[in-house]
């Protein structure tokens, strides 16, 4: 049996915002007023064609599908101001001056051409294949195409005859080998671009600059994912455990590699090497009790990943030689004097890269930092000095836990129920930024300073052995500078959710069940941590946790709810 099946989408936005400064207002006194239209249009389309196959002959089961996948996009801002507004009009054209004028258009398309096939025979063995070719505008003629696939396995081990143990519900073992690919960030990375701005020209001639050195060999990065895991459950699911191994190895990684400002332009776009993860996953669950009024359930996992860069590109020696490479990186905050990150051949790529603290020298509360040399038998020497310039540059841990997961539990009695459920994660550290600002030790007149943590505290006379360094009115020591004495374990255990709930039957009202709840989350978070919150919310345009803590970081949002839910 077989099915088309088509749609298509179309999506036009349009946003006008009019903004009006009166002449005597602050912001537009000294103008004699002021009047901004902003418009934004955006125009979206999205179109598929799917072809799907299901057919059944005997223990056989086949399904599939052909699909081809169309999605663009289109968006195109213009800003206007003008000062000089004639009294009572408040159109643009009647403005004395032009003030600012911008404008932008973005685009971009990608398409996709995807295959996906199933079997299964008698339930007990299970197979998938899948394809797909992905055709992307943010890559040049040369490598425009990705092609990407994967294949799985499963065999569902207890509906075999030989399978004797009957309190077994279900074990299945299962293995899948595939790849994903990884766009660019950037919508046009192939090309070399210029930028054109009012603060190029000169005495009114337009004027462009060189923004970006385009890369046309720019190609997809891949991700190509090993996975074994073995489901199990027995005594009618009262017990429950799930098991997953994996390893992924990425090539061609997709990165802005620093270059030479010379031309204006500080980075290029490249692929740059490879890389190693290597995870489990854990989860187990059971029903403790399981009566006609009482159930109590509890469920846990526990996950661990480790990553490893295995390559990166070559770059030349002044003797013509290649050698691999070794770059230095922000964090990603934007933040001058942030986190530096390391990406080193045989380390993780979340590696901290900067001085590392050596505490405070008790004779006079200066800050201190380690100093690396090598000796003559190319053993390495630490000394410490009280000069920020001086101290060495190193490897200072990573960012990412040695354990992360949760807990849950669920109990209930007659028409009562209630539901907890924890997270945790140890072994991670947080660089962070914040107290480079709030505790800076007096570098920063200007803001207010953060309460030592408990365990915490300054040297104030000679033979102290304290944390914190001296504190100075306009502190010059630099002992608030980037160091490791900022990087901080950020294990906790936080409470995300509780809810209490009761239930009523209320056929007389066509109503099958009625549901009174009160639910709270993000409730309580232990932790060592100094900062606002231990756990850090991913990068709004990449998506990544960055591993610091800038000093506008929010805390989870702590909510309370009560409700009804009615089932009729």
């Amino acid at each position: 049996m077989a099915d088309f099946f088509f749609s298509k989408q179309l999506q036009v936005y349009l946003l006008c915002k009019r903004k009006l400064h009166h002449p005597r207002s602050d912001s537009a006194e000294g103008v004699n007023g002021r009047i901004g239209d902003y418009r934004s249009e955006v125009a979206r389309r999205y179109t598929n064609q799917i072809l799907r196959f299901n057919k059944n002959f005997g223990k056989h089961t086949i399904n599939g599908l052909l699909m081809y996948e169309f999605n663009d996009y289109w968006a195109k801002v213009l800003d206007v101001y003008g000062t000089g507004m004639a009294s009572g009009i408040e159109v643009l054209d009647a403005t004395a001056i032009p003030e600012k004028a911008k404008g932008s258009i973005n685009e971009w398309a990608v398409q996709s051409y995807i295959f996906n096939a199933n079997y299964a025979y008698d339930g007990k063995y299970l197979a998938q294949v899948s394809f797909r070719r992905d055709d992307a505008s943010n890559f040049g003629s040369n490598n425009k195409y990705g092609n990407f696939f994967s294949i799985s396995a499963g065999w569902s081990i207890n509906r075999e005859k030989w399978f004797n143990f009957d309190f077994v519900d279900n074990l299945k073992l299962r293995a899948s080998y595939g790849s994903v690919g990884n766009r660019p960030t950037s919508l046009y990375p192939q090309y070399d671009l210029y930028s054109a701005s009012s603060s190029y020209s000169y005495d009114g001639v337009p004027g462009v600059l060189i923004s970006q050195i385009g890369n046309k060999d720019l190609t997809w990065e891949k991700t190509f994912t090993t996975g074994v895991g073995l489901d199990l459950s027995m005594w009618q699911n009262r017990f429950r455990f799930n098991f997953d191994w994996y390893v992924e190895n990425t090539d061609n990684i997709l990165y802005q590699v620093p270059v030479s400002g010379l031309t204006g332009v500080t980075s290029r776009w490249r692929n740059i090497g490879k890389m190693k993860n290597t995870g489990i996953e854990l989860s187990v669950g059971g029903d403790i009790i399981r009566t006609k009024d009482w159930q109590w359930s509890v469920d846990a996992n526990m996950g661990h990943n480790s990553n490893k860069l295995k390559d990166l590109f070559k770059t030349i020696n002044a003797d013509g030689t290649y050698s691999t490479a070794t770059i230095i990186i922000g964090d990603g905050s934007n933040i001058a004097g942030s986190a530096n990150r390391l990406l080193e051949v045989g380390s993780p790529i979340d590696t901290y890269y900067m001085p590392e603290w050596a505490g405070v020298n008790p004779d006079d509360g200066a800050p201190m930092w380690y100093v690396v040399s090598k000796d003559a038998n190319g053993n390495e020497v630490r000394t410490t000095t009280s000069r920020y310039a001086d101290a060495t540059y190193q490897k200072c841990g990573t960012s990412n836990p040695k354990v992360f997961g949760g807990f849950s539990t669920a109990l209930s009695w007659k028409n009562i129920d209630f539901n907890a459920a924890f997270g945790y994660s140890l072994g991670g550290h947080i660089y962070n930024y914040s107290r480079q600002e709030y505790d800076s030790d007096g570098t920063y007149t200007d803001r207010n300073q953060m309460k030592l943590k408990k365990g915490w505290n300054r040297w104030e006379k000679p033979g102290d052995i304290a944390t914190h360094p001296a504190a100075a009115y306009n502190n010059s020591s630099n002992s608030n500078k980037l160091s490791s004495r900022y990087i901080e374990s950020n294990d906790f255990l936080k409470l995300r959710s509780i809810s209490l709930g009761y239930n009523l039957k209320l056929p007389q009202y066509y109503i099958q069940n009625m549901r009174i709840f009160f639910t709270g989350e993000n409730l309580l978070t232990f932790t060592g941590y100094s900062g606002v919150d231990p756990k850090l919310p991913p990068n709004d345009d990449t998506g990544a946790v960055m591993g610091t803590a800038g000093p506008s970081v929010y805390p989870s949002v702590r909510k309370f709810m009560f409700g009804i839910n009615l089932t009729f």
